[in-house]
């Protein structure tokens, strides 16, 4: 259920993105579907979702370890409000005509709901 601090705090962490953000590209895979009647998979297209994103930051050298953590990857954030699917590692995610991949995503709480997605893209 939605607290006080979820209320008022997503409205705000959509309004300044939207203000001062960035349109993406997330490239979001369809879902397969089993018929069992012929034991077929259909699956559904790709589809792709224009979202505004924080401006692009790079990592402080002292995160960087090469690994987790690489010196061309960038970090993001984008509001979870009305959203039309869920940010997951693996997503291909274009801008500024560059595509990233999603590698980590982690989720940022407002009170019992996601009010923003963090996510770290590597090229």
């Amino acid at each position: 259920m939605a607290t006080a601090l979820d209320t008022t705090l997503i409205p705000k962490i959509k309004s300044i993105i939207d203000t001062y953000g960035k349109n993406v590209v997330f490239v979001v895979p369809g879902l397969a579907s089993y018929d069992p009647d012929d034991g077929s998979v259909i699956e559904s297209g790709v589809k792709k979702y224009t979202v505004k994103s924080t401006p692009p930051a790079n990592y402080n050298s002292d995160m960087i370890d090469g690994d987790t953590i690489e010196s061309n990857d960038c970090s993001i954030s984008i509001s979870s409000s009305g959203l039309l699917f869920t940010p997951a590692n693996g997503l291909e995610v274009t801008f500024d005509n560059q595509s990233w991949r999603v590698m980590n995503v982690i989720t940022g709480y407002t009170g019992d709901e996601i009010g923003i997605y963090e996510m770290q893209l590597r090229r």
